[in-house]
């Protein structure tokens, strides 16, 4: 009796270890399933998306933007928690509430005559997904073989396009409020984030599968 109670302790906190990165997962795709239901509420409820006019096509924009988007951040902050066997953060919590937060937000500035408002919700956006990031990542790389995870933290790595991104919608949200931005400049930055989402993602994988391998 007097070994098994000394062993408790360690076995309760190696089961602690082992459950965290199912529920941490489970945390995130739950959220990023509400972005994306109530961004096809939305869509059916108010969007004009039929005919293909100029507000339309960059509604559209603006639709897959954010899909892509709710897609590109699940997958990364769900593959570092698949990769993650520590003790759980109050961080971690945060940030898997942050970036969907701010797309919940963004949805509702779809598809309105004027897209400066969600210019300024995807600077927002990218500039949370960094800072997301890069907790993630730290914590990641704050167990044993963790060292491994560094090269998801170069700045040249997969968050280059947030950072380049950020500042780019918060300029874009200024000009277009003092209605200096052509419309041909917003159906660009409205469908922008389609191809920038998927450069993330594989930029990600790629380094996040040569740690994973990495013996």
């Amino acid at each position: 009796m007097g070994d098994q109670a000394d062993h408790r302790p360690g076995d309760l906190r190696a089961r602690v270890i082992e459950q965290t990165p199912a529920v941490f997962i489970t945390l995130v795709s739950v959220l990023i399933g509400l972005v994306l239901s109530d961004l096809v509420t939305e869509a059916r409820a108010r969007m004009h998306l039929w005919p293909l006019d100029h507000l339309a096509l960059r509604t559209w924009g603006q639709l897959c933007a954010n899909g892509s988007s709710a897609l590109a951040v699940w997958s990364v902050l769900a593959h570092l928690g698949i990769a993650r066997r520590r003790m759980p953060h109050m961080v971690e919590t945060v940030s898997a509430f942050a970036p969907p937060l701010i797309l919940l937000a963004a949805t509702s500035f779809v598809g309105r005559p004027e897209i400066w408002p969600w210019f300024y919700g995807a600077g927002l956006y990218l500039s949370v997904c960094i800072v997301a990031d890069t907790v993630n990542v730290r914590l990641t790389m704050d167990q044993p073989g963790g060292a491994r995870f560094a090269r998801l933290a170069h700045p040249l790595g997969h968050l280059i396009v947030c950072y380049v991104g950020a500042p780019t919608y918060f300029v874009a949200a200024v000009l277009d409020q003092q209605g200096r931005l052509s419309n041909l400049l917003e159906m660009a930055l409205a469908w922008t984030p389609l191809p920038a989402a998927l450069l993330v993602s594989w930029m990600f994988f790629r380094d996040w599968r040569a740690a994973v391998e990495d013996a």
